[in-house]
C-alpha cells in the first residue's frame, strides 16, 4: 500500500453547477487531476509480486473513484434539491410581492373611500344642523299660529256630560257661568262652544268656548281666578254651570293651550313640584316659571330649557355640598 499516491482531501475546490451535464464534466476533471497516476518503477527482475501490487494499486484506483463518484451523485442531488427549494422560495416570494401590491391598491382605495365619506359625513351633519335649526324655527312659527288660532278660547276641563246634550244646552252652561261669575256676555260675544271628544263611558270630559274676542275670553279667565281666591273653599264647580247631574263636580277653566304647550306645561309642573318653584302659570299660551315671589320670571319655551335648569341646580348643589 505504500505505492498508492497521496489522496487529496479537500472538496472545496469542486466547482457548483445547476446543470447535471457541467456537474458530470466537472467530476470527471476533478477526479483525474486529484488522482494522478504514477508511473511504474521499472523492475529490474519481473515477478509475482509486481504483479500483485500493480493490480492492488489498480483496484485501489477504481474503488477510490467510485467513492468519490458516489459523493459527487450525492452533493449534487442535495444541489438539486436546495436548487429546487430556492426555485420555489423565490416564486413564494414573487406571489407575496404580488399579493403585497394587490394588498397597498385596495388599501389606498379603501383609504380614498373613507377619506371620501368622511367628508361627505362631515357634509352632511353641516346640513343636519342647518335642518335642525329650519325645523326649529318652523316649529315656532307653527306653534304661534296655532296659539293666535286659539287665542279667543277657553278650555272647561272635567264638565259633566249631559244626556243627549246639545248646543243650545251648551250654551245656556257658559251663560249661566257667566251670571255666576257676575260679569255680561252678550249672546254673540260666544262664538262656539264644543264638547270635546271623548270615551262613551266616560261621564266627564272637557268643553272649548271659543268667544269673539281675546278680550272677552281674558275678562273671562280673570273674573275665574278672582271667583276662586274670594272663594277658596267653595271653588267653581258643575253647580255654577247649572248642572243637575253629579252636582259639586269640581270645574276647571283654564286658557286654551296648544299640544305642545300642553305637554311643555305639564312638565314645568312637575319640575316646579321636584325643585321648590313656588309659581307655574301659563299666560296667552306661554308657561312661565318662578321660584319665589321676589325672584325673576321665567319664560319656559323648551324641554331642552327645563334641562338646562336642572343641571344648573345640580350644580349648585353639587358645589354646596363639596
Amino acid at each position: 500500500m505504500s505505492n498508492i499516491p497521496a489522496k487529496t482531501s479537500s472538496m472545496g475546490n469542486v466547482p457548483s453547477r445547476s446543470d447535471s451535464d457541467i456537474r458530470q464534466l466537472c467530476m470527471d476533471d476533478y477526479l483525474q487531476l486529484n488522482i494522478s497516476q504514477r508511473a511504474k518503477r521499472k523492475c529490474v527482475s519481473g515477478g509475482a509480486n509486481d504483479d500483485a501490487k500493480g493490480n492492488e494499486l489498480e483496484t485501489s484506483k477504481s474503488e477510490i473513484i467510485e467513492v468519490m463518484k458516489e459523493m459527487m451523485c450525492a452533493q449534487n442531488e442535495r444541489l438539486d434539491k436546495l436548487e429546487k427549494h430556492l426555485m420555489e422560495i423565490k416564486k413564494h416570494n414573487t406571489e407575496i410581492k404580488n399579493i403585497n401590491g394587490e394588498l397597498e391598491k385596495s388599501l389606498t382605495f379603501v383609504s380614498d373611500q373613507i377619506s371620501s365619506l368622511g367628508a361627505k359625513i362631515t357634509g352632511l351633519e353641516k346640513e343636519r344642523n342647518t335642518m335642525v335649526i329650519k325645523l326649529s324655527t318652523l316649529e315656532e312659527k307653527v306653534e304661534l299660529l296655532e296659539r293666535n288660532l286659539i287665542k279667543t278660547s277657553v278650555e272647561n276641563r272635567n264638565v259633566p256630560k249631559m244626556p243627549n246634550e246639545n248646543k243650545t244646552e251648551l250654551y245656556d252652561m257658559i251663560q249661566h257661568l257667566s251670571n255666576q261669575l257676575q260679569i255680561q256676555t252678550e249672546p254673540n260675544s260666544i262664538r262656539d262652544v264644543i264638547r270635546q271628544p271623548s270615551k262613551k263611558e266616560n261621564t266627564k270630559s272637557n268643553l272649548t268656548v271659543e268667544f269673539s274676542n281675546s278680550l272677552t275670553s281674558s275678562k273671562f279667565l280673570t273674573a275665574v281666578k278672582e271667583y276662586n281666591k274670594r272663594n277658596p273653599n267653595h271653588k267653581l264647580c258643575s253647580t255654577h254651570l247649572g248642572l243637575k247631574v253629579t252636582p259639586g263636580t269640581p270645574v276647571y277653566i283654564t286658557e286654551q293651550l296648544t299640544p305642545h304647550a300642553k305637554r311643555l306645561f305639564y312638565l314645568t309642573r312637575n319640575f316646579a313640584k321636584s325643585n321648590n318653584y313656588s309659581f307655574c302659570w301659563t299666560s296667552n299660551g306661554r308657561v312661565m316659571l318662578k321660584k319665589n315671589p321676589d325672584s325673576q320670571v321665567i319664560p319656559i319655551k323648551t324641554e331642552g330649557q327645563l334641562q338646562l335648569l336642572f343641571n344648573n341646580i345640580t350644580t349648585v348643589n353639587d358645589a354646596a355640598n363639596a
